[in-house]
């Protein structure tokens, strides 16, 4: 953060020097002197770390020292009663943690703090800002995919590409600026005030005799033909997912609740390909069961004992089935690269989501007799209409992404009560 300057305040006549911040020179006026110090750190909201407050802190006498900076240290203090305040950014408070000689003494819920100094006396601060009063920021255009920047309270800015939204933003004045679209008009900016637990939305529609040549109507075109949907405040297009196959509304809900997403590229970035016909991994079961039960894998401390899944992205979930004895997992030899036998995703699911299975009779599937290992899954499986019944199922055939896609959405809607919000990453 760039160091402001400080203004210094004083009603004495005779200026002298009454103490030097660290990496600043303020030059004050009374001749006091003494050993106490004081410190102070100000931390910005979660959502905006870079917004800060004004501070100012007022000293015996009267006399005040005020500035923008992040932090600052005060040496050579005089004894006395000091008070300290910060002014709050658009829709914040502040908590103050006050501290003496390294002991916390008091939390103080409000953006001010008096206290005493002694000598030798070490006092320090911690103000952290949290918005209180917020809402949230919808940025929406027809057709999507048009980029836009947004300017709202306390000097923040933000980008992206809509359709896109901000949760937990500070109430205040917001106002949208929309990419210019080569050959069309100049598309307006979209303004509106946010309150305190309420939403706006900064939507504008092109009109332009020249958009379907443009490069957004060209993207817009292929989102009325592929599966296309908003994951991590971007627009995805899964272009080798068709609107008319019949696994496309089971790969959009999927994608969707962060249980199956698409693949990435090198830099994190989904890449566009959801693979419908790839067999899915054990690796891949693994975090899929995880995801779609909600279950925190980082909880489990242990290390997993499988030898291959060590150092790999998929080990925290080794380590967690192999703790709650899921088991296609009790073999410490597993692949976690061969494909998953459909049996093996069914039983995983459903030891996940914890649901009672039926005895197996070996009626509903002409190759799932009762003494299969997973015959009671199954039986169940089909029962609950998790799966089709009737005929053969394969049981230890590979299953590939777009079926399993489908039977996500089903476990979702069978044994979970509300729908599964995203998690936080997705395959």
């Amino acid at each position: 953060m760039k160091i402001s300057s400080i203004t210094t305040i004083t009603i004495c006549t005779v200026l002298l020097s009454l103490m030097q911040p660290v990496g600043l020179l303020a030059q004050d006026a009374a001749p006091l002197t003494g050993n106490g110090e004081m410190s102070f750190e100000l931390i910005g909201p979660e959502e905006t770390p870079d917004i800060l407050g004004h501070w100012t802190l007022i000293r015996p006498g009267n006399e005040r020292t005020e500035g923008d900076d992040a932090g600052f240290s005060f040496q050579n203090l005089g004894p006395g009663n000091y008070t300290f305040t910060t002014t709050l950014p658009e829709g914040a408070s502040a908590t103050i943690e006050y501290y003496e000689n390294g002991d916390l003494i008091d939390t103080i819920e409000r953006p001010q703090v008096s206290f005493q100094i002694s000598e030798g006396a070490n006092v320090s601060l911690k103000v952290q800002y949290t918005y209180t009063r917020t809402g949230t920021v919808a940025v929406n255009s027809e057709p999507g995919g048009l980029g836009f920047s947004i300017k709202g309270p306390n000097d923040m800015e933000m980008t992206g590409t809509t359709p896109m939204f901000f949760e937990n933003y500070p109430e205040g004045q917001y106002a949208a600026y929309f990419d210019q679209i080569e050959g069309c008009p100049t598309l307006p900016t979209q303004s509106d005030r946010l309150v305190k637990d309420s939403r706006i939305t900064l939507q504008i529609r092109v009109v332009c005799d020249n958009l379907e040549e443009s490069d957004l109507g060209k993207e817009n075109q292929r989102t009325l033909e592929f599966v296309t949907l908003t994951m991590e405040g971007k627009t995805v297009v899964f272009e080798d997912v068709k609107l008319g196959t019949w696994y496309a509304a089971y790969v959009y809900t999927a994608a969707k609740a962060g249980v199956l997403g698409g693949y990435r590229d090198r830099s994190g970035e989904y890449n566009g390909e959801f693979g419908p016909t790839d067999n899915v991994t054990i690796a891949q079961l693994s975090k899929i069961a995880h995801k779609v039960a909600g279950i925190d894998e980082t909880k489990v401390r242990v290390p997993t004992q499988n030898a291959k899944a060590k150092n790999q992205w998929f080990e925290g979930f080794f380590a967690s089935a192999e703790q709650s004895w899921w088991e296609v997992w009790r073999d410490k030899w597993l692949d976690p690269g061969r494909p998953a036998k459909r049996s093996e995703v069914i039983a995983t699911l459903l030891r996940a989501l914890n649901v009672r299975t039926v005895w197996a009779e070996g009626k509903i599937f002409g190759d799932v007799p009762p003494t299969h290992k997973y015959a009671n899954v199954i039986e169940t499986a089909a029962v609950d209409g998790l799966i089709d019944s009737g005929g053969n199922f394969r049981p230890n055939d590979a299953i590939n992404r777009a079926e399993v896609a489908k039977i996500i959405v089903n476990a979702i809607d069978l044994y979970i009560e509300d729908t599964l919000e995203t998690q936080g990453g997705s395959l």
